[in-house]
C-alpha cells in the first residue's frame, strides 16, 4: 500500500506525528500513582493497569506530515482517556487540528490476558479505522497494526510512546511505504 494522504490518514493517532508531545492538563499527580490507585481500588490484573500511562487529560503539540517525504506541519489538540466502567479498558477521545483540518477520534485500549498483549481499536469522524496490538518493554509502548481509510486502503502502522520529562509522553509514527518502514 502507498503512504496515506492527509485526508485518509486521520485515525486515532492522527496523521503521523513525528515527535508529538502530550502533556497532562491541570494535574500534578504522576501517572504511576494513577496506575497504582486503579490496581488497589479495583483489584484488577497488573497488566491492564499499565494502561494508566494513557489516563488523563492531555494537550497535544507536535508535527505531522501526510507522506514519508512530505513537509512537516503543526498538529495540536486535546485527548482525554478514562477507565471504562472502572477498568480494565480505557476509552479515549481526541480532537486534533493539523494542516488537513480538524479530526475527532475515539478509541479503546485494553489488555488481552489470553494473548498477553495490549489492543487498541478506534475510529474517527471520517470512518478511518485503526487496529493494533502492543507491548510494554523497558518503558516503551510499541504498537503495530494497520490504519484502514474509509476508501478501504489499509496502511501498516507502528507507534512508539515513551515518557517525556515533566510528566508528558512522546509518540513516533511509522508507516510501511515501498516495502520499508518510514517515519511520518
Amino acid at each position: 500500500a502507498s503512504a496515506p494522504s492527509a485526508a485518509s490518514w486521520n485515525g486515532p493517532y492522527q496523521s503521523g506525528n513525528s515527535s508529538r508531545l502530550c502533556r497532562p492538563i491541570g494535574s500534578s499527580t504522576p501517572q504511576a500513582s494513577w496506575r497504582g490507585a486503579w490496581v488497589s481500588a479495583q483489584g484488577r490484573a497488573a497488566e491492564g493497569s499499565q494502561l494508566g500511562f494513557y489516563l488523563g487529560k492531555w494537550t497535544v503539540d507536535g508535527q505531522s506530515r501526510s507522506t514519508p517525504t512530505g513537509a512537516f506541519g503543526k498538529v495540536a489538540g486535546n485527548e482525554t482517556c478514562a477507565w471504562f466502567s472502572g477498568g480494565p479498558a480505557l476509552v479515549c477521545r481526541e480532537t486534533l487540528q493539523d494542516t488537513a483540518g480538524e479530526t475527532d477520534s475515539i478509541y479503546i485500549l485494553s489488555y488481552d490476558p489470553a494473548k498477553k498483549l495490549y489492543t487498541v481499536h478506534g475510529t474517527d469522524h471520517t470512518g478511518t479505522m485503526t487496529s493494533a496490538t502492543g507491548t510494554l518493554t523497558a518503558g516503551a509502548w510499541k504498537w503495530q497494526g494497520e490504519t484502514r481509510g474509509a476508501d478501504g486502503v489499509a496502511t501498516p502502522t507502528r507507534l512508539t510512546f515513551r515518557e517525556a520529562p515533566g510528566g508528558g509522553r512522546t509518540m513516533d509514527v511509522e508507516v510501511m511505504a515501498k516495502g520499508a518502514w518510514a517515519k511520518v
